[in-house]
């Protein structure tokens, strides 16, 4: 499957770490914007000895305030992007983490979908019967299967027949590229794929939306 396999401390590391660099990253800013208030108090009182201290004094606390100001502005931008990039990481973790739970129902089926195979169950029979049902109607059909799933299904086709009022011609045809408990049936108008594997992909792209 795609993407890495969620796992929650490893996502809240990844956020730790984040939110840590977004702690140093404002502490840089917020001292750059201290240091250049000191400057420019300094810098203003000693205009104000020159000009007058009141009026020095008056465009040093402006300054300084209008340097916190946008180094605070600076600091909220900051932690607004990160707190996005934490919330995306998040969304990109649960969807990995979807997509491997799928994937891993899927592959349960499929172990025990196989496993009723393996031990003589007639899941292929069952399955020329469903699929058989999706194609009622139809004069004549024919049955492809895997050869150690013929004798099986033969056995049954006098059942499958009478489902449908015995008047459907029903041929089966031996097909090693069959996987043995899936079938595909042909008529002259389409056909249906009940081989396993077809099975199992359309669950797993139902079940992803």
């Amino acid at each position: 499957m795609g993407g890495q396999p969620f796992h929650l401390q490893s996502f809240e590391d990844e956020a730790r770490s984040i939110v840590d660099a977004a702690r140093s990253r404002a502490r840089e800013l917020l001292a750059a914007a201290l240091a250049e208030s000191k400057r420019i108090r300094d810098e203003a009182h000693r205009e104000g000895v020159a000009a007058g201290e009141a009026e020095g004094r008056t465009r040093a606390e402006e300054a300084e305030r209008a340097r916190i100001r946008e180094a605070n502005a600076g600091i909220t931008a900051l932690l607004e992007g990160i707190a996005r990039g934490i919330e995306q990481r998040r969304r990109e973790l649960l969807a990995n983490a979807e997509r491997d739970l799928v994937g891993l129902a899927v592959a349960i089926a499929e172990k025990i979908v196989r496993a009723e195979v393996d031990s003589g169950k007639a899941v292929a029979a069952a399955n020329v019967a469903h699929a058989c049902r999706l194609l009622v109607g139809r004069n004549e059909m024919e049955v492809r299967l895997n050869p150690e799933d013929l004798e099986m299904v033969e056995a049954v086709l006098p059942e499958i027949r009478a489902r449908f009022g015995g008047a459907a011609r029903i041929e089966t045809r031996p097909d090693p590229a069959v996987e043995r408990g899936g079938c595909i049936v042909q008529t002259a108008q389409g056909g249906v794929d009940a081989e396993l594997r077809t099975q199992l992909e359309e669950i797993s792209r139902a079940l992803m939306g």
